[in-house]
């Protein structure tokens, strides 16, 4: 009886170790705000740029159960769970993912800017109907908070995305390729 020879794999513990440490990093910088990292003392969106590196090559139903798990990591950070990030990084999870075969969907530093600049403002947007359909405050408060709100954590989330985005989708894309051979 022959040995079966197995393709080379990645080494899981280490890819598991690179996903854990990236989600605690980018969970505890959504508890610290330094001068430069706010505008109009709205910080970026660390887990949303988590996840959309997270999902940029996987399949939609993966990325929407890992989009359903951080949101309700970011919801147990905050003081206030509702509304909540869960159906905004669905919904982010799901296009992302949807989006994958798309020729405009590339892997570089500027196209993550990008996508990570159209996903903040498709997460607050959803934010701000949340608490426009179950009443919290009038529409024109909502308004005039969702731009704020929406622009600054785009701006920013879209200028520190190359830092978070680009070393994970490399990496991620090395364990593929690993896994593949």
């Amino acid at each position: 009886m022959s040995k079966k020879k197995f393709p080379r794999s990645s080494n899981p513990w280490l890819n598991g170790f690179v996903i854990v440490v990236s989600l605690l990093v980018c969970s505890l910088l959504l508890l610290v705000r330094t001068p430069g990292m706010t505008i109009l003392g709205f910080s970026p969106q660390w887990l949303l740029m988590w996840l959309v590196a997270w999902s940029i090559k996987r399949n939609v139903s993966i990325a929407v159960l890992v989009a359903i798990a951080v949101g309700l990591l970011h919801d147990s950070l905050m003081v206030t769970a509702f509304p909540s990030h869960i159906p905004g990084f669905v919904l982010v999870a799901w296009l992302t993912a949807s989006w994958r075969h798309q020729r405009y969907l590339q892997e570089d530093f500027i196209s993550l800017a990008l996508i990570v600049f159209i996903m903040t403002f498709v997460a607050e947007t959803v934010m701000a109907l949340q608490h426009l359909i179950f009443g919290f405050r009038s529409f024109g408060d909502i308004w005039l908070d969702y731009q704020q709100i929406a622009l600054a954590s785009a701006v920013l989330s879209s200028l520190w995305a190359p830092l978070i985005c680009t070393p994970l989708v490399r990496w991620w894309n090395q364990v593929r390729a690993l896994d593949r051979q």
